[in-house]
């Protein structure tokens, strides 16, 4: 099998950590990488979930009418299905102007 050399920049405490981390498994960063894109072959997806910082409020303060992370199941099926009908009816606009009137609203 023929290998390849990739570069990947990297915080430099990040790296010292993971390194650390990876050690303590009995594994080299090479090694992980090679397991993690063998996992998105065999996945079809990023083999873990993606979390955001705890830190990361921006849409804390959105209304629950904009934020479907504060929806129940049943709040989010009843706006999607409102969308819909909305749209099948024609009332729509650009994604563009709403996105620009969402920024400016809710400062994000």
């Amino acid at each position: 099998m023929a290998t390849t050399t990739i570069q990947v920049r990297m915080d430099t405490a990040v790296k010292q950590q993971v390194e650390q981390k990876l050690k303590s498994m009995g594994l080299n960063m090479s090694t992980a990488v090679n397991m993690m894109a063998h996992q998105i072959i065999r996945q079809n997806r990023i083999p873990f979930e993606i979390i955001a910082d705890n830190n990361d409020t921006k849409l804390d303060g959105l209304p629950k009418s904009v934020n479907a992370d504060k929806m129940t199941d049943e709040e989010l099926r009843q706006s999607l299905l409102q969308g819909y009908q909305d749209a099948m009816e024609g009332r729509t606009r650009p994604a563009a102007e709403l996105v620009a009137e969402m920024r400016a609203k809710y400062n994000i």
